[in-house]
């Protein structure tokens, strides 16, 4: 697996990021900014939006689109389209369907706000916590609780997390673990994880990935079987992050791994002086911010 690594400087430290696979949007202190995957500044690099909220997490999905099956009385499909394309912020197929429009939402305080495509609010409901995508879905997560995010302005119903300790969305599903047993609960089936140290979780390639000590637990997606422990140089990890079917992990260091391709992991060198505060996936791309100077490393795998 080959992987380019490349140095961008921003204009100040980035305090939020999130990407629905064709943007990258990064809210610092003065603003939102928006960015191509690939480090290239959108709209000359200007500040789009001075006024946001103050953001503590961004979450984005790109927009969906039903298509009528190729053969008669074959079932729809869906299709995924950019965001420019995708309609209205936080349009919706249903009340309790997948977002139907690309949507880009934050949370900031004890509220969760609906962004347009300039980091911009378009609406906002009351809730404490932090957003996650995966899947086509944004929830907000907080202190025991979940609300999958629908229409403008609008959270599902309230699933209850006791004692939340991690949590990786993958649409309609919430994978979760509690502080209070060794438990992974939200699957098909409950599962026992054994009593060692965990960090960040993801789904990535029908999987969902758990960073633990020596390695990676992997736990079959469709079935909530669990698999065998990958090995990993690194663990548990603060970030699992999944680019276009690669997993991409670590803290001051990087791993790579693309099990679809049958790839053997990989560690990338970051050469960072201080740990990563924040990493997220773009497209083929994952973003790594380290804490202090403003800037991001741009890691890109090819399996």
């Amino acid at each position: 697996m080959d992987v380019a690594v490349t140095r961008i400087e921003l204009p100040r430290p980035v305090r939020a990021a999130a990407s629905d696979g064709s943007t990258v949007w990064c809210a610092a202190d003065d603003g939102v900014r928006v960015y191509t995957p690939s480090g290239r500044p959108l709209e000359g690099g200007t500040l789009l939006s001075r006024e946001p909220p103050a953001l503590r997490s961004l979450a984005a999905v790109p927009g969906t689109v039903p298509a009528t099956g190729a053969v008669p009385g074959t079932l729809a499909e869906t299709v995924v389209v950019p965001r420019s394309f995708a309609g209205s912020p936080g349009q919706t197929m249903h009340r309790d369907g997948p977002l139907a429009g690309g949507t880009l939402a934050g949370a900031a305080h004890d509220r969760v706000h609906w962004l347009d495509a300039s980091g911009g609010p378009v609406a906002a409901a009351p809730f404490e916590g932090r957003v996650v995508a995966g899947g086509g879905a944004i929830w907000a997560v907080g202190d025991g609780v979940a609300r999958r995010l629908t229409g403008p302005g609008e959270l599902g119903e309230p699933l209850e997390l006791p004692a939340l300790d991690a949590c990786a969305v993958e649409g309609e599903r919430l994978w979760w673990t509690s502080e209070r047993d060794d438990v992974l609960r939200g699957g098909p089936q409950e599962v026992d994880l054994g009593r060692r140290r965990r960090g960040a979780m993801t789904v990535c390639a029908g999987s969902l990935w758990i960073s633990v000590t020596g390695g990676l637990l992997r736990v079959s997606a469709w079935s909530g079987e669990p698999g065998r422990l990958v090995r990993a140089p690194e663990g548990p990890v603060p970030f699992l992050v999944c680019a276009n079917g690669v997993l991409a992990g670590g803290g001051r260091d990087l791993f790579v791994l693309a099990p679809a391709a049958g790839a053997a992991l990989r560690v990338v060198r970051l050469g960072l002086d201080a740990p990563p505060a924040l990493m997220i996936a773009a497209g083929r791309h994952v973003w790594v911010f380290p804490e202090g100077p403003p800037g991001a490393l741009i890691v890109t795998p090819a399996p």
